[in-house]
């Protein structure tokens, strides 16, 4: 091999190392981006799951202060959380079971079928 050969050879040999160097540096920023991308798509999932159990939270709260507007005369242990069509509201259990027709309308569980029963007479 003589010195032309040889000259060629590293010069090949360094071409195709640059080459590489290029192509690993292409592939490096490409999986860069892609990983942003990921982190940036698993940031915004977490922003948007956050958002929907703070908007479920504050109706949580908006409903627990509702006792104040809607049952201002009733004592709180009588009071429940029933619901009616999916949506829940309070029911005082001495005042409200008066009216047959709430009872009917709530979504059934063992305590409003109880309310349903009629009470037997003591003697």
């Amino acid at each position: 091999m003589n010195i032309d050969e040889m000259q060629k050879t590293i010069i090949d040999s360094t071409i195709d190392s640059v080459d590489l160097q290029n192509e690993n540096k292409q592939l490096k920023e490409e999986i860069i981006r892609v990983g942003m991308n990921n982190d940036i798509l698993e940031k915004q999932m977490k922003i948007l799951i956050l958002e929907n159990e703070n908007k479920e939270l504050k109706e949580n709260l908006d409903f627990y202060k509702s006792i104040f507007k809607t049952h201002t005369n009733s004592a709180v242990f009588n009071l429940r959380i029933k619901s009616r069509g999916g949506k829940l509201l309070w029911i005082d259990k001495v005042r409200d079971i008066i009216d047959n027709r709430l009872i009917e309308s709530l979504d059934r569980d063992d305590e409003v079928e109880e309310w349903l029963r009629p009470v037997r007479c003591e003697r």
